[in-house]
């Protein structure tokens, strides 16, 4: 077997196993732009195929049906190789109608290039627009995504195919059939094989990468949900406070402190004034706004090491960490007085009822809510009896 053929079919055996692994791995990477490039390679074996029929097509018999399946199916290689590298590029990039305009040109140049084969240069011709697709792709590569490695074995690896290619379109012009080249060029053939198999080392690093990138991704979104559940299981969907249910994790830890550090606690209970008197007049979606501008005025009345929670209804509660008796006295007092206007309110007059208790170590916490709970009913009563006194000397003549 001369050395050319046998140099073609160790090519043709390489390309296989690149192409059975390329399979192999897309049952991990499952990704398009692999896919395409999955294509390529089947149709670049198939050129190879053809390559190896025609070098024993005896003399005499028709070589243009070979040459022009030849032609296709390299033309096919190199527009499928084209796809992945725009596709690795960008997912998204999809596969409208007009895509198939491409095999008008191909199909067009394929059968210029077999009617030219006998006077070698329609072979000259394909191995050029070979070298020039492969050089495209090594730019293209250059701006896709990756490591700096992958992409430069992937760019330097194409370019030197490319190279390659031209050679042998000069070595088609220069000296005619393969047979007539000089004995070195007989060995191309073993510089393509190499250079197919860093493409496929650079091709494996990038889309590596890639899964990598796409699985922390993934992660990253899994986590973030699991936040958001865990959020909404704490927060009360209205006001965004903490709830209820929050509140006994957090009031066993506080009381922990407590405790061990002999530090002071309290608590604040507020209830919104005129509430229902809100609701029956303005409608609960006005109610609803209430809720939500006492919410956000309380968590910016207060500190950041402080909690606020929906208590239930119109009620809220403020747990103060390291806050003794006369601070919360004077918060409480301070929240009361400084309540702003809301506007969707109209004339209803809307005021906040605050209650504050300082939690003791000899006591029960409950007993400390009941103390807050008793303060806030206190505060209420004197505000409707205040606006009942303002009411009753507006009215008087």
């Amino acid at each position: 077997m001369p050395v050319y053929q046998f140099s073609l079919l160790i090519q043709a055996a390489g390309t296989f196993l690149l192409f059975v692994l390329f399979l192999l791995l897309y049952q991990k990477i499952h990704r398009r732009a692999f896919l395409e490039w999955i294509a390529s390679w089947a149709f670049l074996l198939i050129g190879l195929s053809l390559q190896l029929v025609l070098a024993n097509v005896p003399q005499g018999q028709s070589q243009r049906p070979f040459v022009f399946l030849l032609n296709l199916s390299q033309l096919a290689h190199v527009l499928f190789l084209l796809r992945g590298v725009r596709r690795f590029r960008d997912e998204r990039a999809g596969s409208g109608a007009l895509e198939l305009l491409w095999v008008i040109p191909v199909i067009a140049i394929a059968w210029w290039t077999s009617v030219e084969a006998e006077a070698l240069s329609g072979r000259a011709a394909m191995a050029l627009v070979l070298a020039a697709a492969y050089a495209t792709a090594a730019i293209a590569f250059t701006i896709a995504p990756g490591s700096a490695a992958g992409r430069v074995l992937l760019s330097s690896s194409l370019m030197f195919w490319g190279v390659e290619r031209a050679v042998t379109a000069s070595a088609y012009v220069r000296f005619g059939v393969p047979e007539a080249w000089p004995e070195p060029l007989h060995y191309m053939n073993f510089a393509a094989m190499f250079f197919e198999m860093m493409i496929a080392v650079g091709i494996i690093i990038l889309l590596f990468e890639a899964s990598q990138r796409q699985l922390a991704s993934e992660m990253q979104q899994l986590l973030s949900s699991e936040q958001q559940l865990k959020e909404m299981g704490v927060r009360d969907p209205l006001t965004g406070l903490y709830n209820r249910h929050h509140f006994n994790d957090v009031i066993r830890r506080e009381l922990a402190n407590v405790r061990r550090y002999g530090t002071s606690l309290s608590v604040l209970l507020v209830d919104v004034d005129s509430f229902k008197l809100i609701n029956d007049i303005k409608g609960h979606a006005v109610g609803d706004d209430v809720l939500v501008f006492v919410a956000n005025y309380l968590t910016s009345s207060v500190r950041e090491s402080d909690f606020v929670f929906r208590w239930g209804g119109d009620e809220f509660l403020i747990l103060l960490p390291r806050t003794d008796e006369g601070s919360a006295a004077q918060k409480a007092e301070e929240l009361a007085r400084k309540m702003p206007v809301f506007p969707g309110a109209g004339d209803i007059p809307l005021g906040l009822s605050v209650g504050w208790a300082t939690h003791r170590m000899d006591a029960e916490f409950p007993m400390t809510l009941s103390q807050a709970d008793a303060r806030m009913y206190e505060m209420k009563v004197s505000n409707k009896k205040e606006r009942e006194e303002r009411a009753k000397n507006s009215a008087s003549p």
